[in-house]
């Protein structure tokens, strides 16, 4: 019974000495988590996602503390700032608002407000056929396709060079889907830097045409591209005509009557060598070889 005893002390001890510390240190770690605090800066940040050309109101931002050495350049301090200001670009919750995210009423921005991180603006022609009959809008996602000829192969081939591709702009600089024109005459596409010199190359090279992606399609297609033998999967196809179409033509008769040879394989003796009988019509000619 005494050994039950102290066994039941010893485990209460232990709880109490857990206990004790786990609040030590609570404590401990909220004291040093609000010490750096004292010497951080308020810094105005998006309460939501706001999109590209809405007009802000105080109520779309708050301030935030933050540390003096991760606030941006250039980033408001004052909330008052974004009243009446539209948004150059989208805008995500906690992001640090810029004065140059912001423009006045009126103000075209610049499409390289535009342009995702890591790519790069790049325009093709377009038409009512390359473009998908002109339907094509800013914000739509786009494959590239190439007809052009193997310099290997001599083969005229074709293949989709570039998928899933953001347009960025139609026609001249239209950026917004709800006024823009689908394209006619040009689009604007976001492309890795590697790729401006692929897609630079296909246009040089043979002719572009483009295909229109479902927003909710993130598929990669991984083909090698097609010649025209593939049309037929590999197979020449040959077109017989009709039977009654088929005029059947006499033989030609030749001018000489065929020549026959004959060779006669007799045992050589001293009086008569080998001859060589040739033929031709009815009439037998021998040759002494």
């Amino acid at each position: 019974m005494a050994t039950t005893g102290s066994g039941a002390k010893i485990l209460v001890a232990g709880l109490t000495l857990g206990l004790i510390t786990a609040v030590l240190l609570y404590t401990y770690l909220r004291r040093v988590s609000e010490l750096p605090k004292q010497h951080w800066k308020p810094v105005v940040v998006a309460k939501t996602q706001i999109a590209a050309n809405t007009k802000l109101t105080q109520n779309m931002v708050t301030l935030a503390l933050m540390p003096p050495e991760t606030i941006v350049p250039n980033a408001l301090r004052d909330i008052r700032l974004v009243d009446t200001k539209l948004a150059r670009r989208d805008l995500f919750p906690q992001q640090q608002i810029l004065d140059h995210d912001l423009m006045l009423e009126g103000e075209t921005p610049s499409l390289a407000l535009r342009v995702p991180e890591g790519k790069r603006a790049i325009a093709i022609a377009a038409s009512e056929v390359v473009a998908v009959g002109s339907v094509v809008k800013p914000g739509d996602r786009v494959d590239v396709i190439v007809t052009y000829r193997d310099p290997v192969s001599n083969d005229e081939t074709t293949q989709m060079i570039l998928q899933n591709v953001l347009v960025l702009a139609v026609n001249q600089g239209q950026t917004d889907p709800a006024k823009a024109e689908g394209a006619k005459t040009s689009m604007t596409l976001a492309v890795a830097p590697e790729d401006t010199e692929r897609l630079t190359a296909a246009d040089v090279a043979g002719k572009l045409r483009i295909s229109l992606r479902s927003p909710h399609d993130a598929t990669v297609y991984t083909g090698v591209g097609v010649t025209v033998k593939d049309i037929s999967v590999g197979k020449v196809r040959v077109t017989v005509p009709p039977a009654d179409l088929v005029k059947s033509e006499p033989p030609v008769q030749t001018s000489l009557p065929p020549v026959v040879i004959t060779i006669t394989n007799v045992v050589p003796t001293a009086e008569k060598p080998r001859e060589i009988l040739i033929y031709r019509g009815t009439e037998v000619k021998t040759v002494v070889p």
